[in-house]
């Protein structure tokens, strides 16, 4: 097995778990790869093994079966630009604060490692979007696993958003922005908004209003098998387009079109871990609230 390794800077509590990630990694691969920006963090700390090899883009990523992530949801969202196009797998351990993505803590490493070794994991393919648009360069991964969203760039105006799918119109929304997020991305942003909570293997959209103006304006849900197509105008010269934590500046009625990627980003679970068992955990379901 060939195993890469993706991190961001990392708070020195963690220095311990993330030094025990990387000695067990070298154990079961001794010619692992290491992303190189995360190879600098580590050697703040401990010397990585010789013997690891590295990488900073995805074209370095051959022959790897497991990328393992270190960090919370956002390195995780990050690590997708590399794996996903490839189909390589991504194990998440958390040393963040939610994680519903990178859902492995730092107390269950042996665990988890372990299964690795003995293939007692699942994976789970989720949805991912493919975005364009109008005048806008995304980049070499125009895609978002989570959401895509519009913003308004100054605090005392509003951002007034026609959402068209299939080129029939479906509303205006006069709002502080709007996401369009995956069935993953529920619990992300859109949850904070108002969105409702989607079971992750669910093939649909939400299209949710970040502080709608009128408030009979709520979160809808949509087929993901379609095209969704937003234009942004008001009082701004100028909106900030987003893809997971990628921001991109967006002209006035700029078309931004949004539809199913042609592939799916992997997930590698642990036998015992379903999306309602780290729900019930992260969002302490269950719990009598009267202590």
């Amino acid at each position: 097995m060939h195993i890469a390794l993706f991190g961001k800077p990392f708070y020195e509590k963690h220095k311990d778990s993330v030094k025990h990630v990387i000695e067990r990694v070298a154990d079961i691969d001794a010619k692992a790869l290491l992303f190189d920006e995360f190879r600098e963090e580590i050697e703040k700390y401990m010397e990585a093994p010789e013997s690891l090899g590295r990488f900073s883009n995805a074209s370095d990523l051959v022959d790897v079966d497991l990328l393992i992530t270190l960090g919370g949801d956002g390195t995780f969202l990050e690590s997708v630009t590399y794996a996903s196009e490839k189909g390589i797998p991504i194990l998440g351990i958390n040393t963040g604060t939610l994680g519903f993505l990178s859902n492995i803590s730092t107390d269950h490493i042996n665990e988890a490692l372990d299964a690795v070794i003995t293939g007692q994991t699942w994976i789970d393919e989720r949805s991912i979007l493919h975005v364009e648009a109008e005048g806008v360069d995304l980049g070499g991964f125009p895609y978002a696993l989570n959401e895509a969203a519009i913003h308004k760039r100054k605090t005392a105006s509003m951002v007034v958003v026609d959402v068209f799918r299939e080129d029939r119109f479906v509303n205006t929304y006069w709002a502080d922005g709007l996401l369009v997020s995956t069935a993953t991305g529920s619990t992300a942003y859109s949850l904070s908004a108002g969105g409702p909570i989607v079971s992750p293997s669910s093939d649909v959209a939400i299209i949710t209003p970040i502080a709608p103006h009128n408030l009979t304006n709520r979160p809808l849900v949509v087929p993901l098998n379609g095209e969704i197509t937003l234009e942004a105008s008001g009082r701004d010269t100028s909106f900030l387009l987003s893809l997971d934590s990628r921001s991109f500046k967006l002209k006035p009625r700029a078309k931004v079109k949004i539809k199913p990627a042609p592939f799916k980003v992997k997930l590698l679970n642990l036998e015992d871990q379903y999306f309602f068992n780290t729900l019930r955990s992260k969002m302490h379901w269950g719990m009598d609230p009267r202590g």
